[in-house]
């Protein structure tokens, strides 16, 4: 009987993070990737801050691989910033550690 219940429970986990976005040093006009992974039941939406402010698609922001990728082309100096992936499901949230941007002045 237990087996049974097993079979046919829906077990639920809170999202966790599996791989926080790490630091990067940038100079202007380079491009920067951040990475995050996590895993959680359902399967854990992902999105992205900056400064605590949601991001959205741009002309120089996209995403990749079910969000997990956050991309910034032609960086500038004011995209210095922290930034933070947050994982949603059903069960919770949590928010990484925050990566800091530092973009370098491009010398002539």
């Amino acid at each position: 009987l237990f087996n049974i219940y097993l079979k046919y429970s829906i077990i639920t986990d809170k999202p966790e993070i599996t791989a926080h976005p790490l630091n990067e040093t940038k100079t202007e006009g380079q491009n920067v990737t951040f990475t995050c992974n996590a895993r959680g039941n359902p399967v854990p939406a992902i999105s992205w801050t900056r400064n605590g402010s949601p991001l959205d698609n741009s002309s120089r922001i996209g995403f990749s691989d079910g969000k997990k990728k956050l991309t910034i082309t032609d960086v500038r100096r004011t995209d210095s910033e922290e930034y933070r992936c947050v994982a949603e499901n059903s069960v919770g949230n949590i928010t990484s550690n925050a990566a800091k941007l530092d973009v370098q002045r491009k010398y002539m």
